[in-house]
């Protein structure tokens, strides 16, 4: 399983920073695991996978706005 590193410390000799991703038995020993996530150093990431949703960055053209009302005089 994947961890975030969230505060700058040592772990099986190695510094890691925070926002480093460790895996556990590779990075990790399975039996410290318990014990860096009671004292918050690491957390479980999350491995679902995002959808970029951003607008006008792929090929199709972007959305026309809607132009503002004058104001009334």
């Amino acid at each position: 399983m994947k961890y975030q590193v969230m505060k700058r410390c040592v772990i099986s000799g190695s510094t890691w920073n925070v926002g480093d991703i460790v895996e556990s038995g590779k990075d990790v020993n399975e039996l410290d695991v318990d014990g860096l996530i009671g004292i918050g150093r690491i957390l479980p990431v999350d491995e679902t996978e995002s959808v970029d949703r951003s607008v006008g960055l792929d090929e199709e053209p972007m959305p026309k706005r809607a132009p503002r009302k004058k104001k009334a005089k």
